[in-house]
């Protein structure tokens, strides 16, 4: 029994090598993310009801937070493109800038990290909206219309609010954010 359990861990460390080895190579198979999770915090510390329903919403996180940081890029690269580095000054709605001032001054009073120097990191869905709308001719031949965008990013900023304020999203609104991720990819020409 005690060799059989001696190979087991032998087996178990070569397979972890392996693992990390082709992580390190540049495959990606989530083996280091595993890990690292393990790594944060002792997760006994909290009830498994809560941590099974915590992990089955990080895979919703990490597909909003990929879906909206895609859309700020794609506002960025075009704007940036045709008006150049100071696009956010002129091309961005007063509104959305001077709420983005007012969320960065906020932020640097606390005693938080500032999370960027880019504004366009401190917009929601909702300002993005705006800041389409106000450049419509410049994003026209990208999209199926403005119409399209809004009805597609206004019931992902509803989702959002679920998601970023740590709810379990419902089965129904797990389809629709699927959908809705569908939708996003399928508006654009």
């Amino acid at each position: 029994m005690d060799e059989q359990l001696l190979l087991f861990g032998m087996k178990n460390f070569l397979l972890e090598n392996s693992l990390e080895k082709l992580e390190n190579s540049g495959i990606e198979i989530g083996h280091a993310i595993t890990l690292k999770k393990d790594e944060l915090v002792d997760t006994e510390l909290f009830e498994h009801e809560i941590l099974k329903k915590g992990n089955k919403m990080a895979d919703f996180y990490a597909l909003y937070y990929s879906l909206e940081n895609s859309v700020r890029k794609l506002v960025q690269d075009v704007l940036n493109e045709k008006y150049g580095s100071n696009w956010w000054d002129t091309k961005v709605p007063d509104s959305v800038k001077g709420n983005v001032i007012k969320i960065q001054k906020d932020e640097k009073e606390s005693a938080m990290s500032v999370r960027s120097e880019n504004p366009l990191d401190y917009t929601n869905f909702g300002e993005l909206i705006c800041i389409f709308e106000a450049n419509w001719s410049d994003f026209s031949d990208l999209f199926r219309s403005l119409k399209s965008i809004k009805d597609t990013l206004s019931p992902l900023n509803k989702i959002r609010n679920v998601i970023a304020h740590s709810c379990e999203l419902n089965d129904d609104e797990i389809l629709r954010f699927k959908l809705l991720i569908k939708d996003w990819f399928r508006i654009q020409v």
